[in-house]
C-alpha cells in the first residue's frame, strides 16, 4: 500500500507539473510583425495578422496543432485584432492603411467561416486604427471596439454591442492628444471597460457608467521608453488591474481600488526590456504575464492580484506579441503567438476557486444563449441566487435529454458554461436551468 500510494504521489507531481507548462504547437504562415490571437474554447484559437497589405487569418480547431487558413476575399489590408466567436464567426480589424498608418479603419464579419465578409463598421478620417475588438468572458453580448481617433489629435472612437454584435452604438471619449495602443482593450461589463494609451507617460483611460464618464488615469511604474501600454488587464471584481508597456519589463503599473490610485509593482522578469502582455483568468485573482524581447520570453503568473509572482517554463523564443485564454471549470486554455507566427499553449489548472463572480445576483435568471444561431459551440448565461442544486440540460425537439451541462450544487453567482453540439445535427434545441425554486427554459439553433 505504502509503495501504492508514493508511485501516485510521483505520478500527481508529475502530471501537474508537465500539465502546467507552455508548449509550442502549430505555426500561422504570413503572420506579419504584430499578429493578434483570440481563444474561443479549448481547442479552437485563431490568430490574425499578414504583411503590409495582405490580410492573413488562420484558425485551429485541434489546440494549435494544425492552422488552416480563413478566406479573407475583398478585404486588401492586413489585420491588427481578432475576436473569435466560434469555429465559422470571426471579427477582424485593420490599421486604416498598408502598414497600419492610419485611414479610415475597417472592423469586418464572417458568419460562415470566411466564404464571405460584411464590412460592420468604418471610423471614417484619415488616422483610424483598429486597436482591439474585445467581448467580456463573463457576458459575451457586451462587446467593445477601439481606435484611434479617426483625426488626429481628435475624439476617440468607441463601438459598444450589448447583443452580442447585432447592433452597435459609437461613443466618442474626449482627446488626450495621443494615439491608443494595439490590443491594450479589456472589457468586464457593459458598464466598466477600458483600453491603453500610447502617450508619455503611460496613461489609460476608462470608464465605470458605460461611457458617460471617462477618466484618463496615469500608470505609474511604467517608466519605459515610449508609454506605449501594450497590456492591460483587470480582475472581474473591477478592483485589482495590472498594466504593461512595450519596453520595461522589470515593472508593471498595479492597482487595487480601480484606478485610484495605480502603484509601481516590481516583478521578477529576467527580460528587462520586453513587450508585455497580460491577462486575468475570469472570476479568479490568477494572472499571467508575458515579457518578451527580441531575443528572449518569459511567463510570470500571479495568484493574488499581481502582488507576488512565480515563473513558468516557456520555450526558448522571441517576439511574442499578443497572449489571449478562456477558462473552462478550473482549467486554464491560455494561447500566445509570436512575430515569427509560432503559437504556443498552456493548460493550467486552477484548483479551489469558484466560479462565481465578486456581485452577487439577487434572482434566479436564464440567459439567450450566444451566438445564437451557433456552429458549433455556444455560450449559456445564467444567475444563481443562492446555494442550491442546479441542473442545466439541452434537449431535442421531442424532449429528450441530449446532454447533461450541470448538475451539481452551485454556490450564488453569475456562470457562463461554454456548450459544444460537435456531435448533434443540425436543428433546433432547448436548454432548460432548473433550481428547487426556479426553471426555465429557451430555444437555441444549430447550423451546421
Amino acid at each position: 500500500m505504502k509503495k501504492l500510494l508514493t508511485l501516485l504521489t510521483i505520478l500527481f507531481i508529475f502530471t501537474a507539473h508537465s500539465y502546467s507548462q507552455w508548449t509550442q504547437v502549430g505555426i500561422m504562415p504570413n503572420p506579419g510583425t504584430n499578429p493578434s490571437i483570440s481563444v474561443s474554447g479549448p481547442n479552437s484559437v485563431a490568430c490574425a495578422g499578414g504583411p503590409s497589405g495582405v490580410p492573413a487569418l488562420y484558425k485551429s480547431t485541434n489546440g494549435g496543432v494544425n492552422f488552416v487558413q480563413v478566406p479573407v476575399s475583398g478585404i486588401s489590408l492586413e489585420f491588427y485584432c481578432v475576436w473569435m466567436v466560434d469555429s465559422v464567426t470571426f471579427y477582424v480589424g485593420d490599421g486604416g492603411a498598408s502598414g497600419g498608418l492610419g485611414g479610415n479603419a475597417k472592423v469586418y464579419k464572417t458568419t460562415n467561416g470566411g466564404t464571405t465578409w460584411t464590412t460592420i463598421l468604418e471610423t471614417g478620417g484619415s488616422a483610424g486604427f483598429i486597436n482591439g475588438i474585445v467581448f467580456s468572458r463573463t457576458n459575451p453580448l457586451v462587446g467593445i471596439i477601439e481606435s484611434d481617433p479617426p483625426t488626429s489629435g481628435g475624439v476617440y472612437y468607441i463601438a459598444k454591442t450589448i447583443n452580442g454584435g447585432l447592433n452597435w452604438t459609437i461613443q466618442n471619449p474626449p482627446s488626450t492628444g495621443s494615439a491608443s495602443a494595439q490590443n491594450s482593450v479589456v472589457v468586464i461589463d457593459s458598464n466598466f471597460y477600458a483600453f491603453g494609451l500610447n502617450s508619455s507617460p503611460a496613461r489609460c483611460y476608462l470608464t465605470t457608467n458605460g461611457g458617460a464618464n471617462w477618466t484618463v488615469q496615469t500608470l505609474t511604474g511604467l517608466t519605459g521608453t515610449s508609454g506605449f501600454v501594450a497590456g492591460l488587464a483587470f480582475n472581474t471584481n473591477k478592483l485589482y488591474g495590472l498594466a504593461g508597456d512595450n519596453s520595461l519589463s522589470t515593472t508593471v503599473s498595479r492597482t487595487t481600488n480601480s484606478g485610484v490610485p495605480w502603484f509601481s509593482q516590481t516583478i521578477p522578469s529576467t527580460v528587462t526590456t520586453g513587450y508585455t502582455s497580460i491577462k486575468f483568468v475570469p472570476n479568479s485573482n490568477i494572472c499571467y504575464l508575458i515579457s518578451s524581447s527580441a531575443t528572449a520570453t518569459v511567463c510570470l503568473k500571479s495568484t493574488d492580484n499581481g502582488a507576488n509572482w512565480s515563473t513558468m517554463t516557456f520555450p526558448v523564443t522571441s517576439g511574442v506579441t499578443h497572449m489571449d485564454l478562456i477558462r473552462v471549470g478550473n482549467t486554464v486554455y491560455a494561447y500566445a503567438v509570436n512575430s515569427v507566427g509560432a503559437v504556443y499553449k498552456l493548460i493550467d489548472n486552477i484548483v479551489g476557486i469558484t466560479g462565481e463572480t465578486s456581485e452577487l445576483p439577487n434572482s434566479f435568471s436564464l440567459e439567450q444563449n450566444y451566438p445564437n444561431p451557433f456552429n458549433p459551440e455556444t455560450n449559456i448565461g445564467f444567475n444563481i441566487a443562492k446555494a442550491t442544486r442546479v441542473k442545466l440540460a439541452v434537449y431535442d425537439m421531442l424532449g429528450r435529454e441530449v446532454k447533461m451541462l450541470k448538475d451539481e450544487l452551485m454556490q450564488a453567482g453569475r456562470y457562463n458554461i461554454r456548450f459544444d453540439a460537435t456531435d448533434l445535427r443540425s436543428g433546433v434545441y432547448y436548454y432548460k436551468l432548473v433550481t428547487s425554486e426556479f426553471s426555465d427554459t429557451k430555444k437555441m439553433v444549430l447550423v451546421k
